[in-house]
This record gives C-alpha cells, structure tokens and sequence, in this order.
C-alpha cells in the first residue's frame, strides 16, 4: 500500500479460499501475489516475505469492474491467456460466471451443459451461470499494478499482517492486535462460513491461519511456532509488524436492519488496509478495546474521500464499530472449547482469550450488550 509522501508498506494475509485472498491482494497498490506468502527475519530484524509462485488461481464469482478493476482489466484483454475452469462460456465464446457485473447471458455452456436464464435442477434449485468453484490462473505480469517486486529473491519487508474469514454477525471490518500474542490468536480464531471450495461442507467453521488442512503435524506445534515467529527477539522494534483482523461480511440483517445485503462494499478494503498502513507507522489513533485497536471515525472518514471518493458516514461507522459483546463472547467460548480438546496447546492461547472475555464482560456490564465507539472511547 502507498502511504503518504512515498512510502510503501508491503502487507500479507491469511484467508480462507472464497473469502476475500484475491480482491484483497489486488486492492494493493503493488501487487506481488494472492496466495503463498514464504516469510524471515532478516539480518535488519525485519520480517521479509516473498511470492514462491507466479501467477494468480482465484475463485472468480463476484469479481467485476467496481471491485475488482485490475483483475478484469487483465481477464478482459484481448490476447490475455487464462486457464478457465467451470465458467460459462457464452454464445460468442466468451467466458462468463456470476456476479461478473456484465449484461446477463442469454444462454451458454456451463459445468452441467447447456445453460439458459431460469433452468432449475432436479430439486427445482435455479442453475447458475458458474459454479460456485469457476476459477481463473493466469499469469500477474500484466496486472496494472503488479510489482517488479516480486522477482526480488530479498522479498519485502513487511508490516502488516491479516487475517480474515467470512465472518457476517460478529467482529468489525478491522481490528489490530495489542501485540503479537493477541494476533496470533486473531490468527487462531479465524471463523468462516463453509465455501465452494470445501466439498460438502455448510455452516460456519473454524479455520486456523486458514490453512489448517495443510498443516503436516501437531496443531500445538504449530500454533507454538506462530508465537515463536513473531514473538521473535531478533525481530527490530522499529520493523514489528501489525497483525491484524479484517473481516468484510457483516449484514445490514446483523446490525438491525432486515436485508443480507453487507454492510459495506468490496471496495472499501483499500480503506481498511489504508488505515492499518498508517497504523503500523504509529500515523493514527486507535480506540483500545478488550480485542484490540480500532480506528476512529475522522481518519476512516478523511481516508474514504481520499482513497476510494466515497462519503463515509457516522451512522454507517457505529453500525461496523461497535462491539456486540454476547456474540463476541460466544465466539471466544466456542474457539477455547474446541481448542480445549487439542492436546499440549501452548496456555498463552487460552490467557489472551480469558483476558478479552474478562475485559468484553466489564464493557457489557457498564455498558450493556452494544458498546458504541464513542462509549469505548469514553474509558
């Protein structure tokens, strides 16, 4: 991400797959990758990360020109090789796949074969134009914003790190951790609802790091090497990075109104990762809360019209912001259950989410279930 004057601040993040990697990644303003991150400590005490790959494997419902402009730039082009899976492909040979933003295909081939508006299955379901795994690989060298950066064998240092899921009742658009401790719990306690890419899976489900399938021995171990890394002391105190939470699916239906529609707009991301660049060079104030900082409404306000030229309002900030004690706790309580029954946990798991239940249960008895901003920022 740019910051002001010319500053660049290279970010990672860990996501669920169908949960925001890709528009995320290309929300940046140099663009190195949207999947595997190989991360050090170099010899300045700087966490330093690099692209092992070379190309972008996205899911590609939902992207389109408002948020995703670099992407379909790219897919768009003519002469532009892409490795198509489960798209429609339309009557003039043109790949199409939901929520792409374009006038709606008469008709087409798709994964179940031909395909027109209002064809239903055998269960009477509407068939969609893609699947819900249609994905796209092709190479990012010519992305609008891809970085040279990325052939760099020293990698980057970075100074944000995310974690996100799909998250559409609970915690807020962003959060920072008090300290690395705390994201990496924020890290821990990724919550998803199931996708596509999870074969038969429904419902919501945790997701460590978002890659726990893939890790090839104990949980605790892994776990104790997340707090190892960045609770390392060769790490500069000048270079700690930010770890951090995002989560882009809360539902107006979660914050009293009666639509599922979300809260806010794929676009909005670039504000997000906006404000936790400035927050990584101590360029902010935070409101400090039991699950760590949030922003405040002026600098989300001055960075909308400044990034994106979008008026942000107060009502919309109190509706993301504030905390919804009962449902935070419940998550709290499912993740230290389910984290209970795993064997030689490291305890600081378990500290740092009795600590944030202890001070949320402080806020609900002052307060009641809702904590506004303004309230937090009263203590």
């Amino acid at each position: 991400m740019d910051g002001p004057g010319d500053r660049i601040t290279w970010c990672a993040g860990a996501a669920p797959s169908g949960c925001g990697k890709t528009t995320t990644a290309m929300a940046g303003n140099h663009f190195i990758g949207d999947d595997l991150a190989q991360m050090w400590i170099d010899e300045t005490g700087a966490i330093c990360s690099i692209n092992p790959e070379c190309g972008i494997f996205g899911i590609v419902e939902d992207v389109n020109w408002e948020g995703d402009p670099n992407l379909m730039e790219l897919l768009r082009k003519p002469g532009t090789e892409v490795i198509w899976s489960n798209v429609l492909i339309d009557d003039n040979g043109i790949p199409r796949w939901t929520g792409d933003g374009e006038d709606p295909p008469l008709k087409g081939i798709n994964f179940q074969g031909p395909w027109e508006p209002g064809m239903t299955d055998e269960n009477g379901k509407e068939i969609p134009i893609s699947h819900p795994n249609a994905r796209c690989t092709l190479n990012s060298s010519g992305l609008a914003n891809y970085s040279e950066r990325s052939e760099d064998p020293n990698g980057v240092e970075t100074r944000v790190i995310t974690y996100s899921g799909r998250d559409s009742d609970t915690m807020p658009p962003v959060w920072a951790a008090k300290n690395s401790d705390h994201g990496v719990v924020i890290g821990a306690c990724i919550v998803s609802a199931a996708t596509a890419t999870e074969v038969g899976a429904t419902g919501v489900k945790r997701a460590p790091w978002a890659n726990a399938p893939f890790i090839p021995g104990a949980l605790a171990d892994y776990m104790d090497a997340q707090f190892q890394f960045f609770g390392n002391e060769k790490i500069a105190k000048d270079k700690k990075p930010v770890l951090a939470g995002l989560n882009y699916f809360l539902t107006h239906e979660s914050r009293g109104g009666t639509s599922k529609k979300l809260l806010g707009e794929k676009r909005d991301v670039k504000v997000w990762l906006a404000w936790l660049e400035r927050h990584a060079h101590n360029d902010v104030d935070v409101i400090k809360t039991p699950i760590g900082n949030l922003p405040k409404f002026n600098d989300l306000k001055n960075l909308f019209h400044s990034i994106i030229n979008k008026e942000y309002t107060k009502d919309l900030y109190i509706k993301q912001f504030s905390l919804y004690i009962d449902n935070i706790v419940a998550r709290i309580d499912m993740q230290a259950e389910a984290y209970g029954k795993e064997p030689d946990l490291p305890e600081r798991l378990f500290e740092v989410l009795n600590k944030q239940k202890k001070g949320l249960m402080a806020l609900r008895d002052k307060y009641g279930p809702i904590v506004t901003p303004s309230q937090l920022e009263e203590l």
